[in-house]
């Protein structure tokens, strides 16, 4: 019985061993298998990584192009804040400025109404004094004929009355 059970071992070995090296078969081309998808998963990962790698490049490069926008704007603001502020000095120096035009305007109207009002006086008192010059004169001539005719009246009585002789 040992030739039998020791002639079936070496089928049933052959049998065991070609299970085992289907098996290991099996789990080789598993591997071989597992190992491409892996590499394939490995390339895609470093392609993604080589994308975010540049996205994030192209997104540094924005931000810097940004920071130097905002840079340029902030500028831009200050600059033109400074000139509101001159601006607001200048309406405000201007604003007091015409006030005080104002305010001298005023003057020199109430000067000038006084004025205009001096030389309305002045000139009533002128119209006054041509009447009264005017009233003089018409009594000198007047007077001048009183006199021419008292002259002629004195010669007359010279003429007609002569003196008496002392």
């Amino acid at each position: 019985m040992s030739k039998m059970s020791g002639g079936k071992s070496p089928v049933f070995i052959v049998v065991v061993l070609l299970i085992l090296l289907a098996i290991l078969g099996l789990h080789q081309w598993m591997m071989v298998s597992e190992n491409n998808l892996l590499k394939q998963e490995t390339g895609q990962s470093r392609e993604v990584a080589g994308k975010l790698r540049r996205e994030k490049e192209e997104l540094h490069n924005q931000l810097a192009e940004l920071h130097m926008t905002l840079d340029d704007k902030k500028r831009y603001i200050s600059d033109i804040d400074g000139k509101f502020l001159k601006a607001n000095a200048d309406l405000e120096n201007k604003s007091s400025m015409l006030q005080r035009c104002v305010e001298e305007k005023k003057k020199v109207v109430e000067v000038g109404e006084k004025q205009k009002k001096e030389l309305k006086t002045k000139e009533d008192e002128l119209k006054k004094m041509n009447e009264e010059k005017k009233k003089v004169e018409m009594n000198m001539e007047e007077f001048k004929k009183l006199c021419t005719e008292v002259d002629m009246t004195k010669d007359l009585a010279k003429k007609l009355c002569p003196k008496p002789a002392i």
